[in-house]
């Protein structure tokens, strides 16, 4: 497996680049638009018209800055609104239309057929935070109640839902109950490592916004699932954190996936981690996809971006003879500018320095048996000054 380095403003143009909201640790979002919502029946519809903004990215930026109407378009709509109507007659009529709860727009909405309930849900960029989760809207438009999602399910329920940088991924689609005196809410089942996790329902009454689980022995299960599940994150996270302050050995496992976790937090160690170098790990000698991963090596040290590149192997003696087989190749001076960072014992590194002089490269050996102490300033970075 080899891994390259992703430039910086290759990575950020990744992350701006928005389609739509997924359950995923991934996030993206495209500018709000205009967007109608129909009753299943067809007979009524709510249309939102967003308020306006200039891009995605000074949305951002504003919101960073704490910038009152983060991200407005000038001219443009200053608030978000909605048009509820009715089919009659074959015309639909206008029953209210005004200003709504979210600041930008909500994620979602669903209309009672006959027009005396819309809800909407979430808002736009930040599924599951906010006060506007879930808003009821009743008898001309009136605002019954606006609930955040801490009014649906207790904090640490919320703790142990799928995240990702903007949202809490906590629902799947609203539907209104069959006597439509509530819409029911499918909400997420906390679990560990699950695409597609399993879901309850919630019931939210139309009148006074009051919650209910549909099945409160079922509803008790999933709460008890939700901790326990908290409980396992919690656990991992300290495990991770320990790691992370503790003295860095090599994988205890030797597999590529591993090399390459220990290759990227090794040079981190040595280095920091401004310049984070590409990672190459050499698969053992007899495996029937074994050739290819001679060539990362080559490909790893003459591309034209590389000037730092870590390697490491499933067999140590066969990255030495590797080495020594691409270098050979090499014009002499021609890894000048090239650090190199590779995982060997003491035993092999001889033979290492001897194969890679010609070629004129740095040379800093990773030794998988002697610890590398983690570096204050990614302690600080990542958890805080003690």
């Amino acid at each position: 497996m080899k891994m390259l380095r992703v430039p910086g403003l290759l990575a950020l143009a990744m992350i701006l680049i928005s389609v739509t909201p997924a359950p995923s640790c991934a996030d993206s979002w495209m500018l709000p638009t205009t967007t109608t919502y129909k009753s299943c029946a067809g007979h009524a519809r709510i249309i939102v018209t967003p308020r306006d903004l200039e891009s995605q990215l000074g949305y951002f930026d504003d919101k960073v800055s704490k910038v009152e109407s983060a991200g407005q378009k000038k001219p443009g709509a200053r608030v978000a609104s909605a048009r509820l109507e009715r089919l009659v007659d074959r015309r639909w009529q206008v029953v209210w239309e005004h200003q709504i709860a979210n600041d930008v727009a909500p994620v979602s909405a669903i209309v009672r057929d006959d027009g005396a309930y819309a809800v909407t849900f979430d808002d736009w960029h930040g599924l599951g935070y906010g006060p506007n989760v879930v808003v009821v809207y009743g008898n001309g438009g009136k605002l019954v109640r606006a609930l955040a999602l801490s009014d649906l399910v207790p904090a640490d329920y919320i703790e142990a839902m799928p995240r990702s940088v903007s949202s809490i991924h906590w629902r799947g689609d609203p539907r209104f109950s069959p006597d439509g005196r509530q819409v029911i809410i499918p909400v997420v089942i906390p679990s560990e490592g699950t695409a597609d996790p399993a879901r309850i329902d919630l019931a939210v009454d139309l009148a006074d916004g009051r919650v209910s689980p549909i099945n409160p022995a079922a509803w008790e299960a999933a709460l008890a699932t939700g901790r326990t599940v908290l409980a396992a994150q919690i656990a991992a996270e300290a495990a991770a954190k320990a790691a992370f302050l503790a003295p860095l050995l090599g994988p205890k496992i030797n597999a590529e996936r591993e090399w390459h976790s220990y290759l990227n937090e090794a040079v981190g160690r040595l280095i920091g981690d401004d310049d984070t170098p590409s990672t190459t790990v050499v698969r053992i000698p007899g495996a029937k996809d074994y050739a290819v991963s001679e060539t990362w090596v080559h490909d790893a040290l003459t591309e034209s971006y590389a000037d730092k590149v870590a390697l490491a192997s499933l067999s140590a003696p066969n990255l030495v003879s590797v080495l020594g087989r691409v270098a050979a190749k090499l014009p002499g001076g021609s890894l000048s500018k090239v650090t190199v960072f590779i995982a060997l014992p003491d035993q092999y590194w001889p033979a290492t320095v001897t194969a890679m002089q010609r070629t004129g490269a740095k040379l800093i050996q990773l030794d998988p048996t002697k610890p590398i102490p983690q570096r204050p300033e990614r302690i600080a970075r990542r958890y805080g000054s003690s």
